[in-house]
């Protein structure tokens, strides 16, 4: 590509090659025009002449703007010009390169517009495929073996490049440099002299440290080259938080591609972001009007005390009177620093398997904290003679008043939009992680067993109740209270295939080692391979479940995706058993355009019904609101795949992944309870006519209604399940049975709980270290957070919010629909503590710096707490909306002598 082929350019000629609003097949770019498609448009421009200038870009918008789109847009401006560019995109983690790719392939179906089969097929394929490395060497290797054009690699492998033999070296650092040096040289010389025509960084603070002594700095050094041997020729930086801890950071990102002395001698931020930076502050449409951020954020500071505890207010006395000794001894009586001890989030003794992954964490310090605290051992000791006298762990204050915020008082009988149930928690340490996660599970199956008793109509229930909840909901104790049932008889009668229970038990023994926090009850709907193998939870179920069950058809879309009803079920001649879920799928394939006759085996015969029979679908979809309905048909006429993968999604969360199944269960339960029919088709009559009333108030509506939603959003934005795909099972959500579960160090299950937090179904409660503080999209349904353990800084804490306050979202969905709304941000505190002043001095610190951190421009932030500032009338500085507050863009973008080329 020529130097001059890098013009300055306009937002219009970007518009001219892809849209920035998928909703408007006429979009085009209006520079009068306040919404973010423009503002994107206008981003791209902005980017793109900076970098045709300076080589290096540095994009900071507020969080939740879209800078992975306008990076891919800039990508896409330069194939144009370019159609062999190389890109390298380094981002903290896999999850987020996956995320990447993700955006790449929507960005190509659903936003450009322009015809370039160097680019894109008639499909709106790629060309160039998105390849992911999580390794530096395995980067290396594919350029050599077979070069592509788009590659993806782990900021993360910059950490890991010092060999097994060095790893007690002296000088760490030194290797980690050394081996970057070589994979360097290596690189360049499959590529030539000029390297990589682009690389994007996202999350670019993590690069902040320059100096620090860690290995990803010192690697980073030598890989990106120095200014005669760069690795690439342009650079792209993203980052929300250029200025995340101090107005250094912004010079020292920038040092690893440019001297920055050239342009600031003296490194002023603000003369380098005018440079090199285009920073906005994030606009969302509303009803009419555009909302910023402080129009509908509602932070509140949650008291927790010690009413009606004696024993824990002892335990905290004796804790805080030790931890001043401590602290007095050390020099530090009047000092400390924001989440600097342990006892501020739990008690107790954290279980050592559960170590953060402190490599893709970027503060240094922040990972330290994570397992070990000044105060650690105090509170261990303490904690342990707590439980020598009284045999139990000492409570502590702070959680009963989060899971209280957390848990819906009436889980079965209160309608209420389901979102209000998702909540994102964020913590320090690992024992605060793991005992929420217990205690907001053990609240839920509080909520369960008692729809479960109430159905089972016994006599003394809360008798019984109590002596459940004593026998830790045993799956031995249900037993015995449900053997004599009828339904438990009937259902071994076609339960006698061994396949369930070995397809159940393979999930279940990846979660031995989490059964302590896990859903007691929901595990109740589990087949085991020893011990209580089966309840009549797992028998209710797998009559759901399974197509020889009748009532498989219950959960089925209906006959045409709309109302209409089965007539045939298949006779297995062989065996003389059913199969009902199996021709209802034939049924509806049979409807598709262009279907082809099935083949069916010459001993499966077709048969009818007595009566045609409806499924909870066809019930349900008259009770729709009119755009879920409209939804429905659009996609059926469009391709109904689509409308057949929604099935398969919504019955894999209703089983196995919400208290949709306990209605479920309970719902059989009451019916079977009054029937006495033999005769499996009336009893299925009977049953739907059982449910009818139910159905409008019903959980099994709401999460239906909410499915339809946010289906199109999951497919393409969440997950790289296709819209269309429904021959592919929803698995990840067969491993989601808790209403609460958590993301820490262990890199496994992320993709699924991105996944399940995103949809209506579990967990509804995410608790979260930082490994989901930055990078991660949680706003489909999310518009409550609780920083449980407060963050470093305010730059950290915006990062958490910022997991849900972005484009698209929960927020963003009702300020269209209502006007206004609120995201609320908890702040649970111990009242008359340490952790009462640690937040009083955070909170009233943040408010002073939030404008300063807007516009990029604070010299330090300090995370020290003097006990001796005043901090009186600290709640006045929690924020609440404000509609008049209206922050200017700092650094916006710009078009002077840009011009738009020949197309």
């Amino acid at each position: 590509m020529k130097p001059d082929n890098w013009k300055a350019i306009t937002p219009q000629a970007v518009a001219e090659k892809m849209s920035f609003d998928a909703s408007q097949d006429d979009w085009q770019y209006n520079a009068q025009e306040a919404s973010m498609a423009a503002r994107q448009a206008e981003g791209v421009a902005g980017l793109w002449n900076i970098l045709a200038k300076r080589q290096l870009a540095l994009l900071a918008d507020e969080v939740g703007m879209g800078k992975t789109y306008q990076a891919i847009g800039v990508v896409l401006q330069l194939w144009h010009k370019k159609p062999d560019a190389k890109i390298l995109i380094l981002a903290p983690n896999k999850d987020i390169c996956l995320h990447w790719k993700r955006e790449y392939k929507t960005f190509l179906q659903h936003h450009y517009r322009a015809k370039n089969p160097k680019i894109c097929n008639v499909q709106r394929e790629p060309v160039h495929e998105a390849r992911i490395f999580t390794r530096l060497a395995e980067l290396q290797a594919d350029l050599r073996e077979s070069p592509g054009n788009f590659y993806l690699t782990t900021i993360h492998s910059l950490s890991g490049l010092v060999p097994a033999e060095e790893k007690n070296s002296s000088n760490m650092q030194a290797c980690a440099a050394h081996e970057a040096a070589k994979i360097h040289a290596q690189i360049k010389s499959m590529l030539g002299e000029q390297g990589f025509d682009l690389i994007i960084i996202d999350e670019a603070h993590y690069f902040r440290n320059r100096d620090g002594k860690s290995q990803r700095a010192a690697a980073a050094k030598r890989f990106f080259g120095e200014d005669d041997n760069r690795l690439g020729q342009r650079t792209l930086l993203l980052t929300a938080t250029p200025n995340h801890s101090s107005s250094r950071n912004v010079a020292d990102i920038l040092r690893y591609f440019v001297d920055p002395d050239t342009i600031s001698p003296d490194g002023d931020a603000k003369t380098l972001l005018k440079t090199f930076a285009i920073r906005r502050l994030r606009q969302m449409q509303g009803k009419g009007v555009t909302n910023n951020k402080y129009n509908y954020r509602h932070e509140q500071a949650t008291a927790a005390d010690f009413t009606d505890n004696p024993d824990a207010e002892l335990f905290f006395a004796l804790y805080q009177r030790e931890l001043v000794k401590t602290l007095g001894a050390k020099g530090e009586r009047r000092q400390f620093q924001y989440g600097y001890l342990e006892g501020f989030e739990s008690t107790g003794i954290v279980a050592k398997e559960d170590n953060e992954s402190g490599e893709e964490n970027s503060d240094d310090m922040a990972r330290d904290a994570f397992h070990q605290a000044p105060d650690s051992r105090l509170l261990a000791e303490l904690t342990q003679a707590f439980q020598d006298i009284y045999h139990r762990f000492p409570d502590h204050p702070k959680y009963g008043a989060l899971v209280k915020q957390c848990v819906p008082e009436q889980l079965f009988t209160a309608p209420r939009p389901l979102y209000r149930d998702k909540h994102l928690v964020f913590v320090r340490r690992i024992p605060s992680v793991r005992e929420i996660t217990q205690r907001i599970n053990a609240e839920y199956d509080e909520l369960m067993a008692q729809e479960i008793i109430s159905a089972w109509g016994v006599e003394s229930p809360d008798e019984t109740l109590k002596a459940w909840r004593k026998s830790g909901w045993s799956r031995k104790y249900f037993n015995r209270l449900t053997q004599a049932a009828h339904v438990l008889q009937e259902a071994s009668e076609f339960l006698d295939d061994e396949a369930e229970s070995n397809e159940d038990e393979e999930s279940n023994e990846r979660k031995q080692s989490e059964l302590k926090l896990s859903s007691k009850i929901a595990d109740l709907f589990v087949v085991k391979r020893s011990g209580e193998k089966r309840t009549d939870c797992t028998n209710v179920s797998q009559r759901f479940r399974r197509a020889e069950s009748l009532f498989s058809l219950f959960l089925e879309p209906a006959a045409d995706y709309r109302c209409a009803q089965y007539a045939t079920y298949y006779r297995l001649t062989d065996r003389q058993r059913d199969n009902f879920g199996d021709v209802a799928r034939d049924v509806r394939l049979q409807t598709w355009p262009a279907a082809q006759r099935l083949a069916r085996s010459e001993k499966m015969q077709e048969n009818r019904y007595e009566q045609p029979l409806q499924t909870a679908w066809g019930m349900m979809f008259p009770l729709l609101p009119a755009h879920c309905q409209q939804q429905l048909r659009h996609w059926q006429a469009s391709n109904p795949a689509i409308v057949e993968n929604l099935a398969n999604y919504l019955k894999t969360g209703y089983v196995f992944a919400s208290p949709v199944m306990i209605e479920l269960y309970c719902w059989f339960i009451r019916f079977s309870r009054q029937s006495t029919t033999s005769d499996v088709q009336k009893r299925y009559r009977d049953f739907t006519a059982s449910i009818a009333a139910k159905l409008p108030g019903s959980l099994l509506l709401r999460y239906f209604i909410n499915g339809i939603e946010t289906f199109e959003a999951m497919c393409e934005k969440i997950t790289d399940h296709p819209l269309a795909d429904w021959e592919t099972p929803w698995r990840e959500l067969t491993n989601l049975s808790s209403p609460a579960w958590y993301a820490s160090g262990q890199t496994d299950n992320r993709q699924r709980l991105i996944l399940g937090f995103n949809s209506p179904f579990y967990p509804n409660v995410l608790v979260a270290t930082s490994v989901f503080q930055e990078g991660v999209n949680l706003h489909l349904q999310c518009n409550q957070v609780h920083h449980y353990g407060i963050a470093w800084t305010p730059g950290d804490n915006e990062q958490r919010v910022g997991r849900v306050d972005r484009l698209f979202g929960r927020v963003n969905h009702l300020l269209k629909e209502h006007g206004t709304t609120e995201l609320r941000i908890h702040y649970p505190y111990l009242a008359q503590s340490l952790d009462q002043d640690q937040l009083a001095a955070f909170i009233q610190h943040k408010r002073n710096f939030e404008a300063k951190l807007d516009a990029c421009d604070f010299d330090q932030f300090s995370r020290d707490i003097n006990l001796n500032d005043e901090t009186g009338g600290w709640e006045a500085a929690l924020r609440k909306p404000q509609a008049d507050l209206k922050p200017v863009d700092p650094y916006p973008a710009e078009f002077a002598g840009a011009t738009d080329p020949a197309k």
